[in-house]
């Protein structure tokens, strides 16, 4: 624990039904956030093949039997065009991928038309002045 003032607490539970009526009562009471980002994106979770991946094969994104997540910092993700993990669900293989190799934009065929692409899109574009590295991954 060490001399303090600081502590850390562990709680390997996270219990949404009892935080979200303080959240929301903070938010109507008092006009504040419980959490607020401090600005641009520091760590990203990039999808990472779990075990070999034949081409064509589609991706079922976290929890799923296909990738798991790594965390690495936004400006290597972003220079390296990782795909993130959160929109990993649903792409489509365009080449094989050996076991534990990152997978990138250019690896896979994004589904048509979906919203969280078009945010990602928006979210790289917003913050590319604060982020010199960024790449331009995905035109949606």
């Amino acid at each position: 624990m060490g001399d303090g003032p600081l502590y850390l607490f562990y709680t390997p539970f996270h219990l949404p039904h009892l935080q979200l009526p303080l959240t929301v009562a903070r938010a109507v009471l008092f006009h504040d956030a419980t959490l607020t980002p401090l600005g641009a994106p520091v760590c990203d979770t990039l999808a990472v093949a779990k075990r070999d991946l034949k081409a064509g094969e589609v991706l079922d994104g976290m929890g799923g039997f296909t990738c798991y997540g790594l965390i690495d910092t936004y400006e290597v993700t972003q220079a390296e065009n990782l795909l993130p993990m959160a929109l990993s669900q649903g792409c489509r293989l365009k080449r094989d991928i050996p076991k534990d190799q990152p997978l990138t934009y250019r690896d896979v065929d994004l589904p048509v038309g979906r919203l969280c692409d078009r945010l990602r899109a928006e979210q790289t574009a917003y913050f590319a002045s604060s982020t010199p590295q960024l790449a331009t991954h995905v035109t949606v």
